[in-house]
């Protein structure tokens, strides 16, 4: 599986758990994620510090802007360039 694709479902699986309604199986990795009322302030700082233990990031905090993570798709673009 190509590594995009997998941390498309890595990513997926974990929103899955905090967003009601959000599809594992054909994810709209475009939709933005701010469309959910569970996804507020606090659940994007979890969602930012799970990123960062899963992927062995460090997201500096000039890049801490919620644009940067809207979406799966954006969430994934992050993930691939900062690797």
């Amino acid at each position: 599986m190509p590594e995009r694709e997998q941390i498309i479902k890595t990513v997926t699986a974990h929103l899955s758990g905090i967003l009601p309604g959000m599809s594992v199986e054909n994810p709209d990795i475009d939709k933005d994620l701010r469309d959910f009322a569970e996804y507020d302030s606090l659940s994007i700082l979890e969602v930012l510090v799970w990123l960062e233990s899963e992927f062995s990031l460090s997201i500096p905090d000039e890049e801490l802007i919620v644009d940067n993570f809207s979406s799966v798709g954006k969430m994934v673009d992050y993930v691939i360039a900062h690797r």
